[in-house]
This record gives C-alpha cells, structure tokens and sequence, in this order.
C-alpha cells in the first residue's frame, strides 16, 4: 500500500474531513484553532518516503511588515523544538512547516495526529502575537513577549 493510500485510509477511519488530490499526493484539511482556523496540506513523497505537513492562514503579511514578521518567526523558530514557521517574502504567506521521515515503515494514526497537531497548536501558540505585530505595531521582541506571557 503507498503511503498516500495508508495516509488516506487513516484518515477515513478517524472521521476527519478533507479533500484531496491524489495526482499529487495532497490532502488539504481545514481545522479551528483556538484563535483562527488554520488550513493544513499534507503532502506526500512516496520516493523519499516522508510526509509534509504545512499549516497556513488566510491572511497575509502586508509588504510593509514582512520584515519585522521575519525577525518575528526567527524567535519563534529558535525556541521550537519541533516544526518551524517559514514565510514567502513575495506574497507575505505564513506556514509552519513539520515533517515525518517515513523510510521503510508505515505511517501510525498516531504520528499522523501529532504531525497536524503539532503544526495547529505550534501557529496556534504564535498566532496573537503576530496578529499584535502586524495590526497593532508591537515590535517583533514585543509580539513574542506577548506569547509568552501568563495570561495574555
């Protein structure tokens, strides 16, 4: 059984809702987070035998705060131990990105669980303080000392 088609099939059999492009191996689904809903395309390699899970917004970075948003997303990367955010500087596209080696096993419901979960709840944990960044001009250090504060 090809990954996609292991991938699929676990799926099916937890319920989740999706749409999918079997031609190139991508399940999109769409979950709410806790401060926005986030979209998710999982994408698989079958010759290098990984799964990629990229996690996204709808809304995009205006051009004036790509920079500050990158300086943003370096912080927030240095303290991740698993995935990374990444942004397309020309379209002002967030993503955090996390990945699973594969090689020689199938993936478990399991790991397919956690390679989503981790990417929503890893921009979920990040979400307010790049929305405090872009829409009301706190500074990069700022946003991120807003993520972590207690009760923010």
């Amino acid at each position: 059984m090809s990954l996609f088609q292991k991938l699929f099939e676990i799926l099916c059999q937890e319920d989740w809702k999706f749409d999918f492009d079997k031609k190139n191996e991508i399940i999109k689904l769409e979950i709410p987070g806790i401060n926005t809903r986030f979209h998710v395309f999982l994408l698989v390699d079958e010759k290098q035998e990984s799964l990629l899970c990229n996690t996204y917004i709808k809304q995009k970075v205006p051009h004036s705060k790509r920079l500050e948003v990158c300086d943003f997303m370096n912080r927030a990367n240095y303290e991740l131990a698993n995935g990374n955010f990444e942004m397309d500087i020309d379209n002002g596209e967030i993503r955090y990105r996390t990945f699973l080696d594969l090689a020689d096993t199938e993936p478990s419901k399991d790991q397919i669980q956690n390679i989503v979960w981790t990417g929503i709840q890893g921009f979920d944990s990040y979400y307010r303080g790049l929305i405090k960044l872009v829409y009301w001009d706190y500074s990069a250090e700022d946003a991120m000392a807003y993520c972590t504060e207690e009760d923010s």
